[in-house]
């Protein structure tokens, strides 16, 4: 099966700058594609898979910045990709806001 046809949302490219929020760490960087159901950043770190985080990112639709659940599923020498965990509704809309447009 490819990774394509793995994937339950589809990804659009959007550049938002993020803060990955990793215990005392804070790792900034941009995204380079983004989903319902993730996204994938850029920066110059490294995070095992798995590893959970918090990705601190302020969505177009809201204004303000949110702290979205997130686990680290893909690793690369670009960047990260991160699952996100269980978004409350209002970041769930803006999310919705953002790959609509």
């Amino acid at each position: 099966m490819t990774e394509q046809a793995r994937r339950v949302h589809e990804r659009f490219e959007v550049e938002l700058d993020v803060t990955v929020l990793h215990g005392e760490r804070e790792l900034t960087g941009k995204t380079i594609n983004v989903s319902l159901g993730g996204m994938f950043i850029a920066f110059e770190e490294s995070l095992p898979f798995g590893t959970p985080v918090k990705v601190r990112v302020t969505l177009p639709a809201l204004k303000e910045a949110s702290d979205l659940p997130a686990t680290v599923r893909w690793v690369t020498p670009d960047g990260i990709g991160v699952q996100f965990g269980p978004l409350r509704a209002k970041e769930t809309w803006a999310m919705n806001e953002l790959v609509k447009g």
